[in-house]
């Protein structure tokens, strides 16, 4: 066998060994990066479940916060009521006891003899008779009022001490509240930190195209809207390919307001602002403190509530969504969005994440919106 031939061989067998080599681990490898991408997916799910209930925990505070205010509110009103009653008691009380004390010092006659005997006519008599009976009403009235002033003084004092115990019941469940959000949040930092390297990798990934579609999402906004400023069509229909009208997500096509546009507006200068919960801006959000705040600087008062947002306009079926409708998700409802066309909505998302431009479709969640 010449030099030649055994090189050829040599190189022919590293080739097949390669080949082998090839064959024995890329499989395996393609194998690792499937499972890996479906940890990744597994535990995107579990983050998703934390968000969601970290949401509905944000917006029970939020509905208890509103009540609590209410409540507060009431509570205050309500002193003052018995405040004004007691001095107006007080002065009832002070005016029967003079009258007593007068009384007291006529020895009960009031000098009703003297002034009897004293009238010179008929006309004198008379008026002493009047003047004496006017005096006896005034002090039936003073009476009266006093008993009216007590029983609703009465009053008061329960529906104070009522709206105080339901005021403490609210400041519990805000409390109750806070902490569920903070377990949620602990929760899903553990988890993070948890992550092997390949799976924190996989995840921002993920994050990093939701970020472009996002901002692709964006451009696509400012697209449109330069085009509906240029004498196009101003409706922003949903084209989202997905209509539902009927049932949660059913409703009408209400008349359009003016407020809607610019609610949109300030939602997009939110865009890239953090969400952090039971906030309402101007520096971060949760998801109904940014609706709240974007309608606000529209004129139209909203609570801080997705649940309570809902009620606050006209329902609109998914197929006749347009730009400042709100749209609402999850069952029972814990977040929302403003609608701005195109099949796509802003929101503050959940912890972790900025106010941002998503999409409609594929939300499995949807339930519903609604025309402020």
């Amino acid at each position: 066998m010449t030099a030649l031939n055994k090189i050829l061989r040599s190189m022919a067998a590293s080739g097949l060994a390669l080949l082998m080599v090839f064959a024995t681990v890329g499989p395996a490898a393609a194998t690792t990066l499937s499972d890996k991408r479906a940890q990744a997916a597994a535990v995107q799910s579990q983050l998703d479940a934390l968000d969601t209930k970290a949401s509905q925990a944000d917006e029970a505070y939020n509905s208890a916060r509103a009540l609590y205010q209410s409540l507060t509110a009431q509570v205050a009103t309500t002193e003052k009521r018995i405040a004004a009653l007691q001095k107006r008691t007080d002065a009832l009380q002070a005016d029967l006891a003079a009258r007593a004390d007068q009384i007291y010092r006529s020895d009960g006659s009031f000098g009703v003899i003297e002034a009897l005997l004293s009238a010179r006519s008929l006309e004198d008599f008379n008026a002493v008779i009047n003047a004496l009976q006017a005096i006896g009403q005034q002090d039936a009235d003073t009476v009266a009022q006093l008993k009216q002033a007590q029983a609703e003084l009465q009053v008061a004092r329960g529906e104070l001490v009522a709206a105080q115990a339901d005021a403490a019941k609210q400041q519990a469940a805000m409390s109750a509240n806070a902490r569920a959000v903070h377990q949620q949040v602990d929760a899903k930092a553990a988890v993070l930190a948890g992550l092997s390297k390949d799976i924190k990798s996989i995840l921002a990934q993920q994050a990093a195209a939701e970020a472009a579609a996002a901002h692709a999402r964006y451009l696509a906004l400012l697209a449109r809207q330069r085009t509906n400023a240029g004498g196009g069509s101003s409706s922003g229909g949903s084209s989202s390919g997905s209509s539902n009208p009927g049932g949660p997500s059913g409703g009408g096509n209400p008349a359009s307001s003016s407020q809607g546009a610019e609610a949109v507006q300030w939602a997009e200068k939110a865009l890239g602002r953090p969400y952090v919960w039971a906030a309402s801006g101007p520096g971060s959000f949760d998801c109904s403190g940014l609706t709240m705040w974007a309608y606000g600087h529209a004129g139209v008062s909203l609570p801080h509530s997705s649940r309570s947002q809902i009620n606050a306009g006209a329902r609109v079926s998914r197929d006749n969504l347009e730009p400042g409708d709100l749209v609402f998700f999850g069952s029972p409802i814990h977040h929302v969005g403003v609608y701005v066309g195109g099949g796509d909505f802003i929101e503050s998302p959940h912890s972790g994440a900025s106010v941002r431009i998503a999409s409609l479709a594929g939300r499995g969640d949807y339930a519903g919106a609604c025309r402020p």
